[in-house]
């Protein structure tokens, strides 16, 4: 449908949304809102506080963000690296011996394998 089509009011409508930064965010944010903004937008006008009072996304989106980092840095304050250190040294040998463990089996099974059938 092109803007031709529609009702000049809803061309309109289109436009004051087109330039409106925060009224589209919300609109694409959440697509149910177009026929109560445009009830708004048809009784209030385009001059109304409401427009204004609308959440900018990119600034919740900034801040949390911001607020994951620094939860994220409190948390590795309080990280004893010393013992994550120790811990990866022990689950190093404890994949060593894991390994270790899986070529005896291996070999004793070759060699059980050879001594049943000599030929082969």
């Amino acid at each position: 449908m092109s803007n031709q089509d529609l009702h000049p009011s809803v061309q309109r409508f289109k436009e004051f949304v087109d330039n409106k930064p925060k009224v589209k965010n919300q609109l694409r944010k959440n697509h149910k809102l177009i026929q109560s903004y445009y009830e708004k937008w048809m009784i209030l006008g385009e001059d109304d506080p409401f427009w204004k009072s609308l959440p900018s996304v990119k600034k919740e989106s900034q801040t949390n963000k911001m607020e994951w980092i620094k939860q994220l840095g409190v948390m590795m304050e309080d990280v004893n690296w010393e013992e994550v250190s120790r811990q990866i040294d022990e689950l190093n040998g404890a994949i060593g011996q894991f390994q270790q463990l899986i070529s005896d089996v291996k070999r004793e099974k070759s060699t059980k394998h050879e001594m049943e059938y000599p030929y082969f």
